[in-house]
Formats: structure tokens, C-alpha cells, sequence
């Protein structure tokens, strides 16, 4: 195999594999979302400034001034929501979550491409039919491989969020105590 030192020597030389493995992604793209779907990014940010600014009783420079504080402060906050620093009624939002859509599932079909290719060639075969197959199979089959771990990592992030907020509302909540005879008690809190 050629020796690859630049992004376009990389394309010379896997273009087949890269494009046929690209229609593989794309296939199993649309078997999951039944779409081709676009990057999402969702952020729960909560800033009630500009609803207290709107009913304010402030007229003409002062109400200028007031809109001017109020976009500050809500961009102010929205800068320490994204670096994680959360307070008021951003303090028990859910996490920003980033999905690439379609864009991610082709950087997938690229690499699985990438690797079809490279294990064919290294099997001695120079066949263009059976890198072709490969490379369709391994861009179907990574993009399936990746989604399974992706929902796994997602559903688990999600049940250790929940958990988190659950122990920070018990936390806050009053702490009762409660004794049935002298040799055991009951504790409302427990260390993880």
C-alpha cells in the first residue's frame, strides 16, 4: 500500500472505498431516522429577565438602560450555563445535548470506508468488486455498531443525570430521623 502524507493522497487512494462505504451511512442513516436528519443542538437555558424588563414600570432612557442590563445579564448567564456554572432556575436543567445527525453518521461511513479498504488490501486482493462490498457492508454495519453503543452511552448519561438531580432534591429536602429501639436507626442520607 502507498505511503499517504496528505488529506488529498489519502482521497486518491481510498476515493472508492470512502464514497461507496458514504452510501452505506447513509443507508443505515435513513433505516434509523426514516429521514436524513439534520445536526441538533439543545440547550435548556431559562432567563426570565426579559419578561420582568417588559413589565417594568421604567419609561424612556431609564427603560433603555434597563434592556441593555437585562441583555448583558442574560448573556452573562448564558456563558456560565455552557461552561457548567448553573444557578437560579437553570440549576436543575437538563445537560446540553449535541447531535450531529446525518454529518456524524458520514464521519462514520468515512473512517468505516477507510478501514474496509485497508483490510482488503491487506488480504493481498486487488479486486474493486470486493472493496466495493466491503467497504458498503462496513459503512452499514459501523454506522449500526456505533448507533448501539451511542443509545447505550446516552440512556446511561441520562439515568446518571436523573440520579444526580434525585440526590441533590434529597439533599435539600428536611432529614427525619426515626428509632426503633436502641441498636438500629434509620438514615435519611447515604453516601454513594
Amino acid at each position: 500500500m502507498d505511503q499517504v502524507y496528505s488529506l488529498v493522497e489519502l482521497w486518491h487512494i481510498f476515493k472508492l472505498a470512502i464514497l461507496v462505504s458514504l452510501v452505506g451511512a447513509l443507508i443505515g442513516h435513513y433505516k434509523r431516522n426514516a429521514c436524513i436528519l439534520l445536526p441538533i443542538v439543545s440547550i435548556d437555558f431559562k432567563f426570565k429577565g426579559f419578561e420582568e424588563w417588559s413589565q417594568s414600570s421604567y419609561r424612556g432612557t431609564m427603560r433603555a438602560l434597563m434592556l441593555i442590563v437585562t441583555i448583558v445579564n442574560a448573556f452573562i448567564s448564558f456563558l456560565l450555563f455552557l461552561i457548567g456554572i448553573r444557578y437560579g432556575d437553570n440549576k436543575n436543567t437538563d445537560p446540553i445535548l449535541f447531535e450531529l445527525g446525518v454529518i456524524g453518521d458520514l464521519i462514520i461511513g468515512v473512517g468505516a470506508g477507510i478501514i474496509a479498504k485497508s483490510t482488503v488490501t491487506l488480504t493481498g486482493t486487488e479486486n474493486q468488486l470486493s472493496i466495493i462490498v466491503t467497504s458498503l457492508l462496513a459503512g452499514y454495519a459501523g454506522l449500526s455498531y456505533i448507533q448501539k453503543y451511542q443509545k447505550e452511552s446516552l440512556e446511561n448519561a441520562c439515568i446518571d443525570y436523573e440520579n444526580k438531580l434525585a440526590c441533590s432534591e434529597e439533599d435539600r429536602s428536611p432529614h427525619l430521623y426515626h428509632k426503633n429501639n436502641s441498636s438500629d436507626e434509620i438514615a435519611a442520607t447515604k453516601e454513594p
